[in-house]
């Protein structure tokens, strides 16, 4: 088309006369306007298809994560809400509450390793007693508990994205001093330099909520098994959508052909009623719940060429290569990739640092990777921030989306200016 374009505008100069010249001129712009402008919009659609077909797999299943104190919840919310605590929680043999620590993963780390005097003021009169503190059992089951939704699915996911969650720790009675059908009303407890950082009657929040739905039900049969399809309307085509039919172990979850209704196949029985969870679209504008740190996601953007690199047969561990992986996930902006280095050789540019073994929120890595006696890569992070208490946590997400990535090597991660 270019060459076309100089071939006529070559032809346009040799005119002599004006009006020729003109209406030539005319012809030239206006046609070749239009098709300029047709190209870019066949582009367009193209890019828009491409887009659909080979959309990203976790779109309608970000999870997002923050934390509030209990009574700055947005009772109205559309999209954030409690992060609901199993009922076993409180019964846990000397468990006295649940606090927020606001320091880094190393100060974490080193109070967990200490026990302290506590004060605990219940029905029954006060206790002096040694309290230690461990990370908080009972949201971490609940996480666990989502992932297993999650495979009882069958549906991708990845590593979600919750930083505070390591900052919640119980308090556990080391004496066990307090009767455990007294009335826990208040905890006093001494963390020396960390005292500051301790807040108590926080809590977690995320996107995901519970509904219960009535569906339509059909029975169908395949082969010599028969089954019952249970057709739920959808409301949210931006929303993610998790059944969990009561009893049932093996069940499938599709969309219909045009993406209005979520039909769920079960074997042993009817329906009818069915819980849902739904993972809500996040819009920040239209919620008013009092957080305490900005929300956290594991959130990714598919550019053409992670989707191109999704159907090879296998990753280039380069650092050019972890970079463009990285770079699709929001909160690998916060950080700038310093270097790969294999077999934890070369790690120089951050002196004598040594790896910090991750934490394990992802049970998926836990029980079905096998990491023992496997060469490790560690990725030097240099964080924009070094006064973010998260950064740790949020690099540990970041090793974890590796990891999902390959069975042959072991992540480790260090940071430059720590």
């Amino acid at each position: 088309m270019e060459y076309k374009k100089e071939l006529l505008q070559s032809r346009i100069a040799e005119l002599k006369d004006p009006i020729q010249k003109r209406l030539l001129q005319d012809v030239l712009i206006d046609v070749f306007g239009e098709l300029m402008d047709y190209q870019e919009q066949c582009f367009h659609n193209l890019e828009q298809k491409l887009d659909h077909e080979y959309r990203d797999p976790f779109t309608h299943y970000d999870i997002t994560t923050g934390i509030c104190k209990k009574d700055g919840i947005d009772n109205a919310s559309r999209s954030l809400f409690e992060v609901p605590l199993p009922k076993e929680q409180e019964e846990t043999t000397g468990y006295l509450g649940t606090m927020f620590l606001a320091s880094d993963y190393p100060s974490v780390q080193t109070c967990m390793s200490r026990t302290y005097p506590a004060i605990v003021q219940t029905d029954k009169g006060d206790y002096h007693t040694t309290a230690a503190l461990t990370y908080c059992q009972g949201y971490l089951q609940t996480f666990q508990w989502l992932y297993e939704q999650f495979g009882a699915n069958q549906r991708q996911w990845h590593t979600i994205n919750c930083p505070y969650l390591y900052k919640l720790l119980d308090i556990i009675d080391q004496e066990a001093k307090v009767p455990n059908n007294a009335v826990i009303q208040k905890v006093s407890i001494q963390l020396g330099e960390f005292s500051d950082d301790m807040t108590d009657g926080v809590v977690l929040v995320w996107n995901i909520s519970k509904t219960i739905c009535k569906p339509k039900i059909d029975a169908a049969a395949a082969g010599i098994t028969s089954y019952y399809i249970h057709q739920i309307p959808i409301d949210d085509p931006d929303a993610g959508y998790l059944a969990m039919p009561e009893g049932e172990e093996l069940f499938s979850v599709v969309f219909s052909d045009d993406q209005r209704h979520l039909l769920v196949r079960t074997e042993k029985e009817a329906h009818p009623a069915l819980e849902l969870l739904k993972v809500e679209p996040v819009c920040p504008e239209k919620d008013h719940t009092a957080l305490l740190y900005p929300l956290q996601s594991n959130k990714r953007t598919m550019r053409h060429a992670d989707r191109q690199a999704l159907g090879q047969p296998c990753f280039l561990w380069t650092k050019g290569e972890v970079a463009r992986m990285l770079s699709a996930y929001e909160v690998f902006h916060e950080f700038e990739l310093v270097d790969i280095c294999a077999d934890m050789q070369g790690v120089g540019n951050a002196g004598n640092a040594v790896p910090i073994k991750g934490i394990e929120m992802n049970p998926f890595i836990r029980v079905h990777s096998f990491l023992k006696q496997k060469r490790k890569i560690v990725l030097v992070l240099r964080a924009k921030d070094v006064k973010d208490i998260f950064r740790y946590e949020k690099m540990f997400f970041l090793l974890a989306e590796l990891q999902l990535c390959t069975q042959e090597y072991e992540w480790v991660g260090v940071f430059e200016n720590d």
